[in-house]
């Protein structure tokens, strides 16, 4: 406790003005453009001084594209975690359906993957993002299996959902259709089914 606040409260504000600044960069670069954004632009969006975007982001790409802290470690400890009788398949399949579910609920994913497909321009600035979690995946395969994480169907199966999950999102439509996490659900299904064709139409 400090200056009589339980540790908690500081911790709450802390992640609030973690959002608050990842909001607003998101926010920013949908609306001007990546090139237009400045730190302080976002710093007066959010309301914060620069000296405090420094104590969380070392940039604005970071604001704008890094995830939750402690997102790849949370899917890890989540899937590795999952009932022993699950295959790997399903374990992640089921991580990530309810980890798309509760991201779905929040503006900031929302308004990245529209960022994304408006200007996929910017896709390269992600690839440290998801290598992130297609590691964590990795990592929780091998624990969930025992083989090492270098294993042929270690690296198989988690760049194969890897893939599956950017499909699914790519899919989605935000204002129609499924939700995401019913369509993550599906595309993983169908790894697990050998991918069979669907029928053919005409």
């Amino acid at each position: 406790m400090e200056n009589g606040r339980p540790d908690g409260l500081r911790e709450r504000k802390k992640r609030a003005t973690h959002r608050a600044l990842q909001g607003s960069a998101v926010a920013l670069f949908r609306r001007h453009g990546p090139e237009a954004v400045t730190v302080e632009s976002i710093c007066a969006d959010a309301g914060v001084s620069p000296r405090t975007f420094f104590n969380y982001f070392a940039g604005k790409d970071e604001a704008a594209f890094m995830l939750e802290e402690g997102t790849p470690a949370l899917i890890e400890e989540r899937i590795t975690a999952r009932p022993p009788e699950e295959t790997p398949l399903e374990a992640v399949r089921a991580v990530f359906v309810a980890r798309l579910s509760e991201l779905a609920t929040g503006r900031i994913w929302l308004e990245r993957v529209l960022l994304v497909r408006e200007r996929p321009e910017l896709l390269p600035r992600i690839v440290l993002t998801n290598r992130a979690v297609e590691d964590a995946v990795t990592r929780a395969v091998a624990a969930r299996t025992g083989l090492p994480e270098g294993h042929l169907y270690v690296r198989t199966t988690s760049a194969a959902v890897f893939a599956a999950l950017q499909a699914a999102i790519s899919c989605w439509q935000p204002d129609s259709g499924p939700e995401v996490a019913t369509l993550v659900h599906e595309a993983v299904e169908m790894l697990g089914r050998g991918l069979p064709a669907p029928p053919r139409t005409g």
